[in-house]
Parts: C-alpha cells; structure tokens; sequence
C-alpha cells in the first residue's frame, strides 16, 4: 500500500505542498544556472561588518536580516520629496547585499536585477501618483511605510523564494482552520469584521509558528487578495484594513494560542518545508517509516537548539553592550560629569558588565526538552497525517485569571522586588540616571533571557511539572520580564541605536563604498582602452 492510501486528507495536502515547491525550485534552479553576475568584492570586509553591527542593534530573526538590509537600501536611495530616476537601483541593491554576504557571488542572475528594476520602478511610481491626489503629509507616510514594506519583501523574493514558508503557512492554515474558533479568540471591545477572521487566523500563524515581521506578512496578504499597488485606493483601503487587524489584541491573543499548541506544525516545517529540510515525500510512505526518521530528525534540532541558543546569548551579549555604551557615552557620563563633577566608575562598570553576565549565566538554565516530549511529538504528527482528523491533538485554550486577590499578590511583588533593588542600588552610590539606566538593561536581559527560553517551550508538547526553584526564580524575574517586554516593544518601534547607527555610519560609509566602486570601474575602462 502506498503513501497515497494511507494518508488522510492533511497529509494528501503536505505532498501536495512539497510537490509544489519542488517544481517551482527545480524551474528557478534551471533559470539560475545561466545569466548570472558577478558583484566586485572591493569594500566586502567593511561592508559585512557594518552589517553585524547593525544587526546585533536590532535583535531581528535570522531570516529578517536580509529583508531589513533591502528596506533600509530602499529607503536611503529612494527620496520621497523629489522624485528621482530608479535606474540602476537593482544592481546596486545586489551589489550591496552580495558585498555584505547577504548574497552568494556568481549567483544572483541579470534577470533577477531586471526584476528588481521593475519591482521598485513600479511602487515608486505608484507613491509619486498617490501623492498627487492626496495632500495630507501623514496619510503620504503611512502609504511610503506600505510602499517599502511591500517593496523589500517583493525584492527579497526575487533574490530568494519564499515559497516554502508560503506554502507551510497554507498548509497549517488548512489544519487550524477547523481547530481554532476564531469567533471566540476576539477580545472584549474589539470589532472584527466575520469575513476578517481567516486574515487574523492568517496572521496568527505568521507570528506564532513562522516569526514574520508586519512586511513578510503584509505582503503575503496582498498577494493572497490580489491587491494592486497600481490601484492605489484599493491598496490603501486593504492596508488600512490590514493595520487595525495588526495591531488587534485578537491577533496577539490568538497568535499566543496558537504558539502555545504549535510544537508540531514546528517540527512539521523543520522536516518537510524549511530550507534543506531533511523528510521528504519519500518518508510518508509509511507510519513507521515517518516516525523512524521523524524521530532521527527531532533529535537532531534538539542539537540544533543548544547550538542556537549559544548564538542567542552571544547575540544578546553583543546587543546589550552596543546599547548601554552608547547610552553610557551619550547620557550616563555627561550626567556624571556636569551634576557629580566627576565619572561615578562603579556603577558605571556595574551598569556596562552585570546585564551581559546575567544573561551569560541564565544560559545555565536552560535545557532541551526530555525524550517523552520526542515520543509525543511523533504519536500528534502520525495521527494528524494518517488518522481521522478527529483524533489529532486538540487545541488547549489557556485559564484566563481574574483573581484580584492574585492580582493584588502580583501588584506587591512588583513593588517588593524594585523597592529591594532600589535599596542596593542606593548603598552601592548609584544616582537616579543611573539607576533608571541599571534597570532598564537589567529589565531588557531578563526579557531576552526570556525569549531565548521561549525557543525551547516552542518545541514542547511535554511540560515538565515546576519545581521550587523554578517558582522562585519565576517570583523574582516576572516582574523584569513584563518591564523588558514593554521596552523591548517600544524599542522596536523607534530603534534610536539603528537610527544613529544609520545616520552616522551607514549613509557615508555606503556613499563612500559606491564611490570607490566607480572609481574601480572606471580605472578597469581605462585600462581596458590602453590595450
């Protein structure tokens, strides 16, 4: 008996979807094996460290990077006061990505810079006619934040598919749909249109399995509702739409319902969907057969994770230093200097080392997840492929606490664990900035602490029971955690590093860099004419 038989209605759809992405990778493949450019590599070593740096400011995903570096690009070369010409702005976006090893060399083809060309061409056109018809300055920004949300997704996908992560998104969506009540997942006092739960369904699944940013997402809708950006009052009108949804407590709710019960659909796109995924169809020839390298594969992410949560830390690190001595140089010490006449050197060493060695050591405490859990995620991911959809696993919907006892109980340990540190802080001669600054960065390490922990729950189906010193350090770091949450979130918003970083460092430094490229080429004609 063959695969085909045996699967269910979601496994018929998991082949499906591989099949898909294999033709469309096998028909790109073909078109990259001819054409391609090759980008100078004059600038590559300043270029791909200024890219660190940056990133290490803006703590993205992994797979955010590259899109981030194609919006900022956009962003400096197209002016949104004068218009000006596009040409040739496809071939040094792939310059730039390839010189900073976003790109591979020899690899990118003339025809994906033509498309890029056209890409960018297009929406710039589409702003300029839009803004000659709409006078309000705001509105005009709130279309430019769309334009370039859509513009780097669109580019990047010519420089790299993303038919994978569509493809899984389909595929999980085809299961949710059925198993989570949308209707139930809105909150008290929001208004959600019945015909926009599938988009909040959609964007939950983005978030919470996929950790898609606003444009990745943005972008696959528009593409899903065929939405024009040529058609500018149509674009608006779906964008809007798209931004109240955004920003909807529904969706951070059911995103969180959703990650909560995602350990399996992780693990499904790890094995079938991501990039070398090691299952292919092949593997669905049979239950055993699937559980056997399901099982090898699991195993092998286990690994994968403490190697992850390694770079995780390092990252963090490496952030939490890059921000608190800008913040130390920039606040910290002319405070010191013009109210205490001199550089308070202990607070400022406790305020620069004690968030990254905190971190380093919650490292510690953080463990992949026990065998049962591997068992279990291979009975859920059997049964939804090849038994009765009725008997997969259920989607668990979290207590909601409306104690006020608790909640008073949770308002004194707030006040308790800041009060206490407060106290230490005074014997230890910090002043007020000083203070506010040791708690913001400690609040931001706990949160990233926080999140890195996060990464293992994500693949848990098993959680093991809590134990005391679980509970105390749950007591004690709570409350860090929620004030990092709320700085990490508006941090996000207006990244002052990235902006500084941006202005003082990567507008001359990439000015200077395509200078030097000229100048490269044209000595290269020269010598080209002596011969």
């Amino acid at each position: 008996m063959n695969h085909q038989s045996q699967l269910r209605q979601l496994g018929r759809v998991l082949v499906e979807s591989l099949q898909k992405i294999e033709s469309y990778e096998s028909e790109l493949k073909k078109r990259r094996e001819k054409d391609t450019i090759h980008v100078s590599t004059v600038g590559s070593t300043l270029s791909t460290a200024y890219e660190q740096l940056r990133n290490a400011s803006e703590y993205a995903e992994d797979e955010l990077l590259q899109q981030r570096a194609i919006r900022r690009y956009l962003r400096r070369v197209l002016s949104f006061h004068t218009k000006v010409a596009t040409k040739g702005f496809g071939e040094e976006l792939v310059t730039e990505l390839t010189q900073a090893e976003y790109l591979l060399n020899d690899v990118t083809t003339k025809s994906d810079i033509k498309t890029i060309d056209i890409h960018i061409k297009t929406y710039y056109n589409a702003y300029w006619n839009y803004a000659a018809k709409e006078p309000n300055f705001t509105k005009r920004s709130v279309f430019q934040t769309w334009l370039l949300d859509a513009l780097a997704v669109r580019c990047e996908q010519t420089l790299k598919s993303h038919i994978r992560q569509l493809m899984f998104a389909h595929f999980a969506y085809t299961y949710l749909q059925d198993k989570v009540a949308m209707k139930k997942m809105v909150r008290p006092g929001e208004s959600i249109e019945p015909e926009d739960l599938s988009i909040l369904l959609y964007i939950s699944i983005h978030r919470a399995l996929l950790k898609s940013d606003t444009a990745t997402i943005r972008s696959a809708l528009i593409d899903s509702y065929r939405k024009d950006i040529t058609n500018t009052d149509e674009f608006v009108a779906f964008n809007e739409k798209l931004d109240h949804l955004f920003e909807s407590r529904t969706v951070t709710y059911a995103a969180r319902i959703i990650g909560k019960n995602g350990a399996s659909l992780r693990f499904i796109y790890s094995s079938f969907f991501a990039q070398n995924a090691p299952l292919s169809v092949a593997d669905l020839k049979t239950p055993d057969t699937l559980e056997h390298t399901l099982r090898r594969h699991i195993e092998q992410e286990y690994v994968e994770l403490n190697k992850k949560l390694d770079r995780g830390i390092v990252r963090s690190i490496a952030f939490l230093l890059i921000t608190k001595s800008i913040v130390g140089i920039g606040v910290e010490v002319p405070y010191d200097i013009l109210v205490m006449g001199h550089i308070l050197w202990i607070p400022l060493i406790i305020n620069l080392l004690f968030p990254a060695v905190f971190i380093t050591f919650s490292r510690l405490t953080l463990s992949t997840p026990l065998p049962r859990n591997t068992t279990a995620i291979v009975r859920q991911i059997t049964s939804m492929l090849y038994d009765d959809d009725s008997k997969a696993y259920s989607i668990k919907m979290p207590r909601e606490s409306r104690s006020i006892g608790f909640n008073i109980a949770y308002a004194l340990m707030f006040l308790t664990m800041f009060s206490g540190l407060t106290y230490i802080l005074y014997l230890l001669q910090f002043n007020i900035v000083q203070g506010v600054i040791f708690f913001i960065f400690l609040s931001t390490a706990s949160f990233l602490s926080f999140r890195l922990s996060r990464q293992i729950q994500e693949l848990e189906v098993v959680h093991t029971s809590q134990g005391t010193i679980s509970l105390l350090r749950d007591i004690i770091y709570v409350p860090f955690i929620y004030v990092g949450q709320q700085i990490s979130y508006r941090y996000s918003q207006i990244n002052i590093v990235a902006m500084v970083l941006d202005i003082l460092i990567e507008l001359p430094l990439k000015t200077i860099l395509r200078l030097v490229r000229q100048w490269t080429l044209f000595l290269n004609a020269k010598k080209d004419e002596l011969i």
